[in-house]
């Protein structure tokens, strides 16, 4: 009875020790959507912890990673190129839609038809919506 009490006693201070200790931040999908009519050759997002990249995106295609932790920034800079042109466009784009707190879901950064840049955030990752033709 003991040895059973311990092991409980254990137990319950290891996920209360990991509750404590786990940093917050944002750990969901990060990706892109294009709804431009021109096919991009490469994506490379800054602003988050780690950079995000994306390669090949045909209008209507998306992309996304879980890149682990994530501090979400105020906002991000975004360097694209499509294919058959030889300098990168470059944007800011605000990420004020999207809660400080948020932890889980998704976050795309989407190149519209009129070429600007904006930002979709769900608290959940929405594979349905993902699968249907945008």
């Amino acid at each position: 009875m003991n040895v059973a009490v311990i092991i409980v006693a254990v137990v319950a201070l290891a996920i209360v020790a990991l509750v404590f200790f786990r940093k917050a931040g944002y750990r969901g999908a990060i990706g892109f959507k294009n709804r431009h009519s021109a096919e991009i050759a490469a994506i490379r997002l800054t602003g988050f912890s780690k950079a995000v990249d994306c390669r090949t995106l045909a209008q209507g295609e998306h992309s996304f990673n879980y890149l682990g932790r994530q501090d979400i920034p105020t906002k991000a800079q975004i360097a694209w190129r499509f294919v058959g042109d030889d300098a990168d466009k470059t944007a800011t784009v605000s990420l004020s839609t999207v809660p400080t707190d948020a932890a889980d879901g998704e976050i795309f950064f989407v190149l519209s038809s009129d070429g600007t840049w904006s930002v979709e955030y769900a608290p959940r990752l929405q594979l349905d919506k993902l699968q249907r033709s945008e």
